[in-house]
């Protein structure tokens, strides 16, 4: 077996991720590659939210920043980046990073652009191609759905990445590339893996290749930060986290660490933890490229801040592709109230309930209604645990959140104002954000489906 050893950093769990743990690796090149992944599902929704204000837009701009100031670094030291930062609209952000490196005089570097998710022009055929289109989530048809499309995106796989590297790409620009396989496209290029999956052997390959992935996926959460595991007794600061690093071996096994000058820890604990987040069934975490059985994984603790892992198994790929589509569904307004001590908790229905009555007077609805009281069910909602009543009866303050849905923008403006004059009729001890009747939040739903991959081709664009 090859000696090889590729590494790659996980630095960048989100869109809006601190740039400098990103910054700290590049200069002490403690990596080959950079991994950035800056896409949730409610990305997409923020993402398309700018598109619709300037069309130019649609990808994470923190593409900018780091075209400004973390780029330089990495084109310098030979090391890649990889990331779905491209989002909504990769084209745009390539052009937007080749702009920025030009103006500092960088013209060699080799900027791809990977699109190929996005199906928003391709809904109509699906329809027409009879796609039942069921949702994952609810099991309803998208066939009866009443909202209009913003946005329809399908997770693709890693052989885009692979290709990319394979034609000399230093920063890699992707749309929807499913999050692990981002790291797995760049393990597939350097140990030439066979993305086909076609026997056991290569499944396994694949499998430990998103095991690495979803490791580095989030960043700094398997490296101490956002960690149950290692709340009690915890020894390291949170600040100046640093970000997890894999060393890979050609079979996809590793070795997870960290920078020591940096925050954080990796443990077997830590390791553990990020490799249950979002996966639904560990013994089927399904992939474009790969469904993979965690639950015979390996993890041990080889030395300090080195955590070893290995032995996933591959199962075949699916051959249906999850397709998220973006759904107008009208506006959402919300306001937040404080009631202080004492007696907050009351004052705090008792608004609520005169909220409540002034609306139903009213000639004009909204369509849904959310109330939280921050401190006893602002999180968990109905699942929250009943507090004792001379616990709610002894705080010091209790927040109030009610936001509601609706389909005409002025209807937000119009049922917060009716509620203003309750700062002097209510109950006493009112305090309250100072955002009266501000224009509506647009609301985009999501659509989770799934279509067949024959629909789906991906495209490479090098700028």
């Amino acid at each position: 077996m090859s000696n090889k050893i590729v590494r790659i950093a996980g630095t960048q769990g989100f869109y809006g991720d601190s740039p400098m743990g990103a910054i700290t690796v590049a200069m002490q090149e403690a990596a080959d590659y950079l991994m950035h992944d800056a896409l949730a599902e409610l990305t997409l929704s923020i993402l398309q939210k700018d598109k619709l204000r300037d069309p130019n837009l649609g990808y994470a701009r923190d593409v900018e920043f780091h075209a400004a100031k973390l780029y330089p670094i990495t084109l310098a030291k030979g090391i890649k980046v990889v990331t779905d930062s491209g989002g909504l609209n990769p084209h745009s952000a390539a052009k937007k990073v080749q702009e920025i490196l030009h103006q500092q005089g960088i013209k060699d570097a080799k900027i791809a652009a990977i699109d190929g998710d996005d199906m928003l022009t391709k809904l109509e055929q699906l329809k027409a191609d009879q796609l039942p289109l069921i949702n994952l989530d609810t099991g309803t048809s998208y066939h009866d759905s009443s909202f209009p499309p913003t946005h329809a995106n399908v997770y693709i796989g890693a052989q885009c990445i692979k290709d990319a590297l394979t034609q000399g790409a230093d920063i890699i620009l992707a749309g929807r590339v499913a999050d692990p396989c981002l790291a797995l496209g760049i393990l597939a290029y350097e140990f030439d893996w066979d993305l086909e999956g076609k026997t056991q052997k290569t499944l396994d390959q694949l499998a430990n290749g998103i095991m690495v992935g979803h490791i580095l996926e989030c960043g700094g959460q398997a490296s101490g930060g956002n960690a149950y595991s290692e709340w009690l007794g915890r020894d390291y600061q949170f600040s100046h986290l640093g970000y997890p690093i894999a060393h890979v071996e050609a079979d996809g096994s590793a070795t997870i660490t960290k920078l020591e000058n940096q925050g954080g820890k990796v443990t077997r604990n830590t390791i553990r933890e990020q490799l249950v987040y979002e996966i639904h069934n560990p013994q089927a975490y399904i992939t474009p490229d790969v469904t993979v059985d965690f639950s015979q994984i390996q993890v041990q603790e080889i030395a300090s801040n080195q955590v070893r892992v290995s032995n996933a198994k591959g199962k075949p790929r699916p051959e249906m592709l999850k397709l998220c589509i973006g759904q107008m569904e009208g506006y959402v307004t919300e306001q937040l109230f404080y009631f202080s001590y004492p007696y907050a908790y009351d004052k705090a229905k008792a608004f609520v309930q005169a909220v409540k009555e002034t609306w139903a007077t009213l000639p004009f609805q909204y369509e849904e209604l959310r109330v939280n009281y921050l401190g006893i069910n602002g999180i968990h909602e109905d699942a929250a645990p009943t507090l004792p009543k001379d616990t709610i009866d002894n705080m010091n303050e209790i927040g109030v959140r009610i936001a509601f849905r609706h389909q005409d923008k002025k209807v937000g403006k119009l049922l917060i104002q009716s509620i203003v004059c309750l700062g002097l009729n209510g109950p006493p001890g009112l305090a309250a954000s100072m955002n009266w009747g501000k224009a509506a939040s647009i609301r985009l739903g999501l659509f989770p489906t799934l279509i067949p991959r024959k629909y789906v081709v991906p495209k490479i664009t090098l700028y």
